[in-house]
């Protein structure tokens, strides 16, 4: 499938693959019937081994959901502090190349994720608000990482990007405090407003030598400031 075709992939559980789910007992999780897209996980299970064969996460799949809060808040909002999706554990397959928006939005307690060697796409909010996440290394598939996939991750402190990457979306990693430096690579081709705000600790973009001025034109705001050469 050519980048443009992986890009332009729809992560919705739609109805058509709804209604002829496959249950896995094991894990309180729904596929489609030919396995290849993880449609919910019902019961919000702690721990998930998804499936070989599957290649998308639907949209929201181990995300946060209001009737999750331990306590009543009889209509109002809930507190940060209580927002956390009970996933802790999650083992993706090598066959995974979506993930789709929201899936692990507000999983508070994934501390640590392996995203699998032929992974194409991030959705947007795909792992917002994962409060625990330290580490993330980006496979030399990934194509996209979209708008704030990894938003208010406070504890992010390293994110090692491959060379495949051509875009971070706006916001992807706005309110990550914790990182501190960050690598770019040479094909990277956009990257959004406030890609990087709020993260007060970054001290330096580095970036491919000969590259500095190619990225100081794309970087938004004063991001070029931070852009050094790899010695």
């Amino acid at each position: 499938m050519s980048p443009e075709a992986l890009l332009a992939v729809d992560t919705a559980p739609h109805l058509s693959s709804v209604s002829d789910d496959v249950w896995d007992d094991g894990y309180n999780c729904a596929y489609s019937a030919d396995g290849s897209k993880l449609l919910d996980a019902e019961n919000f299970p702690n721990e998930v081994v998804v499936r070989p064969g599957c290649r998308i996460l639907c949209d929201g799949v181990f995300a946060f959901q209001d009737y999750m809060a331990e306590n009543d808040h009889f209509g109002k909002p809930i507190p940060e502090e209580e927002r956390a999706s009970y996933l802790d554990k999650v083992k993706l397959p090598d066959t995974l190349t979506h993930i789709g928006r929201e899936a692990f939005r507000e999983c508070a307690w994934l501390r640590s994720i392996r995203l699998p060697k032929n992974l194409a796409v991030i959705g947007p909010e795909a792992f917002r608000a994962c409060y625990e996440l330290e580490t993330i290394a980006c496979p030399a598939a990934l194509l996209s990482i979209g708008d704030r996939a990894f938003k208010d991750c406070f504890n992010l402190y390293h994110v090692r990007f491959n060379k495949g990457l051509r875009s971070i979306g706006a916001g992807a990693f706005q309110g990550c405090e914790s990182l501190d430096e960050l690598v770019l690579p040479a094909g990277l081709q956009f990257v959004g407003p406030d890609a990087f705000k709020g993260c007060t600790d970054l001290s330096a973009l580095l970036v491919p030598p000969g590259t500095a001025a190619q990225f100081r034109a794309l970087l938004p705001g004063r991001l070029y400031r931070l852009v050094e050469e790899i010695i």
